[in-house]
């Protein structure tokens, strides 16, 4: 697959190992993100990675909403194993992970199939989201850490995309566009995801 989609998806898994090469070796256990510690959102953001390589190469059923995959104890449990499969060089792991799926991303037609719990789609579909993983939790873990590191602009303009086509669709448009133009700030609490 070639394009801006891939490129975008390729800068943001490079910013990321860029940002997690930036944890001190005493920050993986402080607070990051609600509950989650430095190196749980570097393993839950790591799926970025991972869930490409996954439902390519072993494509799931759709589950039915409140099905057993979205329970808080699986929910749980593959952020226990996203944090395991991380080992002991997270910052290698996370190099080694995005190395791979950015391969595999360029060799993979766009129209090859993702067989995902939450649905099946094409490849080019659902790189979008995991570009905005990337971006967004790599801001999560820079504000965790207190540094700063501006993202490439490909990866924001595609994770903004992302985000205000998921407003969109869920009937949230006029209200991110009006708090984006400055006629009216959004709740504290909203959240298109």
């Amino acid at each position: 697959m070639q394009g801006t989609d891939v490129d975008a998806f390729t800068v943001a898994s490079r910013y990321f190992v860029q940002v997690v090469r930036m944890v001190p070796d005493d920050a993986w256990d402080q607070a990051a993100l609600g509950e989650w510690s430095v190196m749980e959102l570097v393993g839950h953001t790591n799926r970025a990675h991972l869930t490409i390589r996954e439902y390519l190469n072993d494509p799931q059923p759709p589950q039915p909403p409140g099905g057993t995959y979205f329970s808080d104890e699986n929910i749980a449990r593959r952020g226990r194993e996203a944090v395991a499969a991380l080992g002991n060089d997270p910052a290698a792991s996370v190099d080694k992970d995005s190395l791979a799926t950015i391969a595999l991303v360029e060799e993979t037609p766009a129209d090859a199939t993702i067989g995902s719990p939450v649905r099946t789609m094409t490849l080019e579909a659902y790189l979008p989201s995991r570009t905005a993983e990337l971006t967004i939790h790599s801001l999560d873990l820079l504000g965790a850490l207190g540094v700063e590191l501006a993202p490439p602009a490909p990866a924001l303009t595609a994770s903004l995309n992302f985000v205000t086509d998921v407003a969109a669709r869920k009937g949230h448009g006029d209200e991110v566009l009006r708090a984006l133009t400055g006629r009216a700030p959004l709740p504290t609490d909203f959240s298109v995801y």
